[in-house]
């Protein structure tokens, strides 16, 4: 699984569904429901702190080693990341590459993210949602291989 693909319109402004990504003010209502901070400057890091349920289960520090490569506000993230917090093996493989592009449209905002996982297959197997329990492919608080998202397209942010 070399890339993955995922795609929604959200009943929002792009500036809005930015914020709710980059912005620890907005972002834990989403994803995982953890803080993540951002230094969006070309190297600047990526840090999501644990919640109370995710630091039952792990140790209270950002789960990667990501790295802002490319971000142009509201409209284009990319990311380069290791995930560090699930096992030594996936710890052991290389960076992947994560690009979020925000285009309004119809009055909403397209969201495309795009996960490159060329020479991580445990990686692209966690985050496409393939291993069980492991969150990846969903977007609610708990999750499993087969939780659905929390949003769904066209609801407004937070809906």
């Amino acid at each position: 699984m070399g890339v993955q693909g995922h795609r929604v319109f959200i009943n929002a402004k792009p500036q809005q569904v930015w914020d709710a990504i980059t912005n620890p003010e907005f972002n834990d209502k989403y994803a995982y429901g953890c803080v993540s901070e951002y230094d969006l400057r070309v190297g600047g890091a990526f840090r999501a702190l644990a919640n109370k349920e995710i630091s039952n289960t792990a140790p209270p520090r950002s789960p990667s080693t990501a790295r802002s490569s490319n971000a142009t506000p509201p409209r284009r993230l990319v990311q380069t990341a290791g995930t560090i917090w699930f096992s030594p093996e996936i710890a052991a493989e290389p960076a992947t590459t994560l690009t979020w592009e925000l285009e309004e449209q119809y009055g909403s905002t397209r969201l495309t993210v795009t996960h490159e996982t060329p020479d991580a297959p445990l990686t692209a197997a966690m985050t496409s949602g393939d291993i069980a329990d492991a969150g990846g492919g969903c977007a609610g608080r708990t999750c499993s291989a087969t939780s659905r998202p929390s949003w769904r397209p066209g609801a407004p942010m937070g809906g």
